[in-house]
């Protein structure tokens, strides 16, 4: 009879215990699991607030790109234009009908500050007054061989040059540019003009190669543009 009773509790025992051990884990599944969403759910608005960022900085680009397109236009057109009234036919015409003395040449006049020499050569190209600019910007370079804007000045001697229809100077100062200065910004530019003065000398293979080098070198460049068109 006692061993019949002990086998009855002890079988008690063991489903009791079963039991609270069955209780426990499911209580720690519930909280495993309620803790697991809680996780997923702020993952969600991570990964949301993440894709929001992404199309405010996509946004961002799209319109960074389009300013950037837009102002790449307005170089282009503005270089054209300089390129029409510096080494157009026409300009040149005039030029050769009505030529200025050369001792007018002498008539820049420069200051002896580096930014007014610079700025007081330049005012003459955009007043298109050649011999002018040409002395001045010889001039800067004399009064100040180790500026910055040297290599500047050395392209536009080459450009008054060029409209000037002398043709072996112009080669000389572009090319004096492209071997000098060699990371110059003018670097597209002079090779672009450097081209177009091969071609008025009757050299099309030169005209040809450099151009190819600026559309390769500089695809980007507004003169890479113009290149790209005189290949054509």
């Amino acid at each position: 009879m006692l061993v019949k009773i002990s086998k009855c509790l002890g079988l008690s025992v063991l489903l009791f215990a079963s039991s609270v051990s069955a209780n426990s884990v499911e209580v720690i599944r519930v909280t495993e699991g309620g803790s697991s969403g809680n996780q997923g759910y702020d993952l969600v608005l991570v990964v949301q607030q993440l894709q929001a960022e992404i199309r405010s900085l996509r946004g961002q680009v799209e319109s960074q790109q389009y300013e950037l397109d837009s102002l790449r236009t307005q170089q282009q057109e503005m270089y054209a234009d300089l390129d029409g009234r510096l080494g157009g036919s026409s300009f040149s015409q005039k030029t050769a009908a009505a030529p200025v003395k050369s001792d007018q040449s002498s008539t820049a006049i420069l200051s002896g500050d580096e930014q007014q020499d610079y700025s007081a050569a330049f005012a003459y190209v955009k007043s298109q007054e050649l011999l002018q600019a040409e002395a001045a910007f010889k001039e800067y370079i004399k009064r100040h061989p180790k500026a910055q804007r040297v290599s500047n000045a050395v392209y536009w001697l080459g450009e008054v040059n060029l409209a000037q229809g002398k043709l072996p100077e112009a080669s000389e100062f572009f090319n004096q540019l492209l071997s000098e200065f060699p990371e110059s910004a003018k670097i597209p530019d002079a090779m672009y003009k450097l081209g177009r003065v091969y071609q008025r000398m009757g050299k099309a293979s030169e005209a040809i190669s450099v151009w190819q080098q600026l559309v390769n070198g500089y695809p980007k460049a507004a003169a890479a543009t113009l290149a790209k068109n005189a290949l054509k």
